[in-house]
């Protein structure tokens, strides 16, 4: 009788102290922050509402899609690279078919541990960004020269 309770207050005393901490979860805003993109019109400077946005992104093994919308929209968040590239390529098209601007955004990244549930979290120093080829996206505009997180617009497309 002794030896039963004797086992089990000892499995007690085991499920008490193998309990985890609070950060078994990422939670509010830990991870890599996103890059935030709103468009304008270049004429007249004023944001602009897309009726339809195709993006493709270079992530090292060639362009994936990550926007396929044809619906209206105004901004969109894009992952960007989190290897040791010092860029990233975006590719943004009006159609599926022409995707055809081609947009690299050159960093600096900066890793930060979080937690053992989140791991790693990179932020981007140092942005600039330049149209490699013009077609549907005329030119960009710079809001922020750092992305450390997704509150704010980041980059602006002027078409």
């Amino acid at each position: 009788m002794k030896f039963l309770k004797l086992l089990f207050f000892s499995i007690f005393l085991l499920s008490l102290f193998s309990c985890g901490g609070d950060d078994d979860i990422c939670v509010s805003g830990e991870a890599t922050p996103r890059m935030k993109i709103k468009f304008k019109t270049q004429a007249s400077g004023k944001l602009k509402t897309l009726d339809s946005l195709f993006i493709k992104v270079d992530y090292g093994n060639g362009p994936i899609a990550v926007v396929a919308n044809a619906s209206k929209t105004d901004s969109v968040i894009i992952p960007l690279r989190v290897d040791d590239s010092p860029f990233t390529k975006i590719y943004v098209g009006l159609s599926k078919d022409a995707v055809n601007s081609v947009i690299k955004i050159n960093y600096n990244t900066v890793s930060e541990y979080v937690s053992p549930a989140c791991g790693i979290k990179k932020t981007y120093k140092d942005l600039n960004s330049i149209v490699e080829t013009p077609a549907a996206v005329l030119s960009v505009e710079q809001n922020q020269n750092q992305i450390t997180d997704e509150s704010k617009t980041h980059l602006f497309l002027l078409f």
